[in-house]
């Protein structure tokens, strides 16, 4: 009898391992959906008539593919570099609006602000290792030589929230993992780490 129920919470817990998953996944998809879907459904039933679903989505999608080629080209880079100019002269979106260009295009794999390497640092204190993300060369100027420096972005629970940290570039553990893996370790809360992590030699960041 034992073994039955627990060869049957065995199998109900193996089920819910596979559904919870999906679950989620089909729920957050649902309401991005009914988000960006809705956001310009009033326009839309205004000129229609009526509520056409996923047209709100495809409008947007279109609408984001025309900035890409406008910002590609230069009349287009001109006219959004004014635009942006003229975002910085207005009181507190000045303040919101260079932050959260700059942390989106850290996700951007050709931007010079991204993010360059997944590496391990003893953060927040030695002995225990964190997942960082390594952005930038600094150089230390002191009474004495420089200090070679290299800034590391810590995320927290939220990839959003983290800490920016400076280390010596020989107290990093340089990762073989690419920036998606090393996204998908944070966001799965550590659960998406290998068994056994590859540490590069090359710790160096060219310099810029």
């Amino acid at each position: 009898m034992e073994k039955a129920r627990g060869a049957i919470k065995r199998t109900f817990l193996t089920g819910l391992v596979v559904v919870i998953p999906i679950l989620i996944t089909a729920f957050a998809l649902y309401w991005l959906f009914h988000v960006l879907d809705g956001f310009l459904s009033p326009l839309i039933h205004e000129i229609v008539g009526r509520e056409i679903p996923g047209l709100g989505i495809l409008i947007e999608i279109v609408f984001i593919f025309l900035v890409g080629i406008v910002a590609t080209n230069v009349l287009g880079s001109r006219v959004l570099k004014w635009f942006q100019t003229l975002l910085m002269r207005i009181p507190v979106v000045k303040n919101i609006y260079p932050t959260v260009k700059q942390l989106v295009e850290a996700f951007h794999p050709s931007s010079n602000s991204s993010f360059q390497k997944v590496v391990l640092v003893e953060y927040p204190k030695g002995g225990t290792l964190s997942v960082g993300f390594l952005t930038s060369q600094i150089s230390l100027q002191g009474s004495g030589q420089a200090q070679r420096m290299v800034s590391v972005y810590i995320p927290t629970n939220n990839l959003y929230l983290g800490h920016v940290a400076l280390f010596k570039e020989e107290d990093l553990i340089v990762t073989g993992f690419t920036i998606e893996e090393g996204l998908k370790i944070v966001l799965s809360g550590g659960t998406a780490f290998p068994p056994t992590i590859q540490k590069q030699n090359q710790t160096r960041m060219p310099s810029e």
